[in-house]
């Protein structure tokens, strides 16, 4: 029975996992905590320039909605530092404005934010970073400084710009980067060549990311021997294209529904493509006839009132043409029209959601929840109402929170991340016949997860107690249970476990530094940030693979006896405070891949066997070689 708990709970390495289910800024030992769990979470490490200002989102959060947002501390590369509106929080959103920066010193500020939430008042220590950058030296250049990248040009993808800098400066130029900044994803698609010193183009990986009609302007973050400077508003990524992807409504919403003898206009489209010189035509009409008009502008179709278009079952079918200054497309049976006597206005009263009473945090999810049956009103448009609230906008901003236009069918992702409360999501339905619109809300009442285990103890069902002595922490005594009421009942035995908080809190840090660097690898490129970035990241990987991850077909990882869990932790916690030495990204990669496998073989070999030492011999053989001497 003892041996069925262990392969159940895996004991430690489910409260690993549990403990780290959410990556973000935590609350200190010395803060106010509550049993809701409540988490604030900024985006990460922003660069920033001199006479640059910046406002940062405000942030996400986990539990009841926060208030009174309050800067507690900023620090200059951990010094303290006098904040003299510098930095200014927005006390109701959290947002928080850079702002007077012509002055700053270069550095890392941290930015320490207080907040009440639930009645309780929470100070985070240093949640947000914000890299401070010397100005750009004179005569640097970048050419062209707007880049016209035409995605119907067979090779766009390769269109590029180049850092230059004037030969009577003396400048000399030793690290290229793309500054950061994560209210800007499209950071991601560009990057320095590894081969052409300065040369910024397109990633191979993400140039269908690119969106024609868009501008992607990038700041660069440059290394001389003064140190890193920000060249704000360096080169603008110009995408055009001949139009493409024109769109009216919803397919599944088509036909439009037309009022005989009235004037009725369609929507206006939206269209994918360059917007210069962009002209609208109709092409054609099935059924032929003259009755329709387009505005060449705006491209919405209209009939006049007093339009003499018969009603039929049989709907008008158009083609559209849509031209720009790169050229034209035909956009086949895009948008169709059925002409009826009577367009049914909403009636108020029969639209309503039925509540959705329990939604999981991390990791619950809706799909498609409908207006309830029995909804009146010809040719209904759905769209989210702007008296949403800021949570709810956020979520939709980031299309979480989605909606069919349609049909009102309303969905919610599983990795939302709304605080555990009731949440009304208002949404407004117009027709031809009530263009003001209708508001009614989905009430979606958020609960915590109750498979979110934050603590975790373990107990015993056989018939013997234990007894356990403080003083060992690794031993206990069994003794004959005298009671049977108590058989079959999980008891718990110890909260503690020999595993302290601090190894728990240090691995959790590790592997939220790991995300970090991973999503600047990520916007940067392998060759954008230093070495030491990676070997960071490269411990959370082993943290994640030899600790976090078990394989439940394997009889012998299946069920990890403690004294085996607590000596593999501190084995990783000893490696991950080992100073390494390498002299590039893809050695730090090789040698982690090599020191995972090794601590992989441990997992599925037998405790303090010959075959586990063996493994334990080779990973001391291995640290041996870059480890860095004192």
């Amino acid at each position: 029975m003892k041996s069925k708990l262990l392969s159940t709970f895996s004991m430690l390495r489910f409260f690993i996992v549990a403990a780290l289910t959410v990556f973000c800024v935590s609350c200190d030992k010395t803060e106010t905590t509550d049993s809701t769990g409540f988490i604030l979470h900024y985006l990460g490490v922003t660069d920033i320039g001199p006479g640059m200002s910046y406002t940062l989102q405000a942030p996400t959060y986990k539990g009841s909605a926060p208030y009174d947002f309050t800067i507690t501390k900023v620090t200059l590369n951990e010094e303290t530092f006098s904040n003299n509106d510098n930095f200014v929080i927005n006390a109701e959103t959290g947002e928080i404005t850079i702002q007077n920066t012509d002055g700053m010193t270069s550095g890392m500020y941290s930015i320490s934010v207080g907040c009440y939430s639930n009645g309780k008042f929470f100070d985070f220590k240093d949640a947000v970073q914000v890299n401070m950058l010397l100005a750009v030296p004179e005569g640097v250049t970048v050419e062209p400084a707007e880049v016209l990248v035409n995605q119907d040009e067979e090779n766009w993808a390769e269109a590029s710009a180049q850092v230059s800098t004037e030969a009577d400066k003396h400048v000399s130029i030793t690290g290229y980067a793309i500054a950061q900044d994560e209210t800007k994803p499209y950071l991601s698609y560009f990057t320095f060549d590894p081969n052409t010193k300065g040369k910024i183009i397109i990633r191979e990986s993400e140039k269908d990311k690119l969106v024609a009609g868009e501008s992607y302007t990038l700041n660069l973050k440059l290394t001389t021997k003064a140190g890193e400077h920000m060249y704000n508003n360096a080169v603008t990524f110009k995408v055009v294209s001949k139009p493409r992807d024109l769109f009216y409504i919803e397919t599944e919403a088509l036909p439009d529904l037309f009022e005989t003898g009235t004037e009725n206009k369609s929507v206006i489209p939206t269209i994918a493509g360059a917007k210069e010189e962009l002209k609208f035509a109709i092409k054609s009409v099935t059924p032929e006839t003259t009755a329709f008009t387009i505005n060449e502008t705006t491209g919405q179709i209209s009939v006049p009132e007093g339009n003499s278009l018969e009603i039929s079952e049989t709907p008008y079918v158009f083609t559209i043409t849509a031209s720009n200054a790169y050229g034209s497309n035909d956009f086949e049976g895009i948008y169709s029209v059925k002409v009826v006597a009577f367009i049914e206005p909403i009636q108020p009263e029969t639209f309503n959601y039925t509540p959705v009473n329990k939604l999981y945090q991390l990791g619950g999810s809706l799909e498609s929840q409908k207006p309830d049956e029995g909804f009146v009103g010809g040719a209904p448009t759905f769209q989210f109402d702007e008296s949403n609230s800021e949570e709810i906008k956020a979520q939709i901003a980031q299309n979480i929170i989605s909606i069919n236009s349609a049909n009102g069918a309303i969905s919610i992702a599983n990795n939302h991340t709304l605080s555990a409360m009731t949440h009304e999501i208002k949404v407004k339905v117009t027709n031809k016949k009530n263009e003001e619109g209708i508001v009614k809300a989905l009430s979606v009442t958020v609960v915590e997860n109750p498979n979110n285990f934050t603590y975790v103890s373990w107990g015993t069902n056989i018939e013997d107690e234990i007894i356990f002595d403080n003083t060992t922490q690794s031993d206990y005594h069994p003794k004959k249970e005298t009671n049977i009421a108590y058989r079959n009942q999980f008891r718990f035995i110890n909260k503690n476990w020999g595993i302290s908080d601090d190894k728990v809190n240090e691995i959790k840090t590790r592997l939220q530094r790991g995300k970090e660097i991973a999503e600047q690898i990520n916007i940067l490129g392998d060759d954008g940030v230093p070495v030491e970035y990676h070997v960071i990241f490269w411990k959370s990987e082993l943290i994640d693979f030899v600790i976090l991850q078990q394989d439940a077909f394997d009889d012998i990882d299946a069920v990890t006896p403690m004294e085996r869990q607590e000596a593999i932790l501190d084995m990783v916690i000893d490696i991950c405070h080992t100073e390494f030495e390498f002299d590039n990204f893809n050695e730090v990669m090789d040698y982690f891949k090599k020191m995972i496998n090794i601590c992989k073989q441990m997992n599925y070999s037998k405790f303090k066997s010959e075959e586990y030492d063996g493994f334990r011999k080779q990973l001391k053989e291995l640290i041996d070689e870059k480890k860095l001497q004192s």
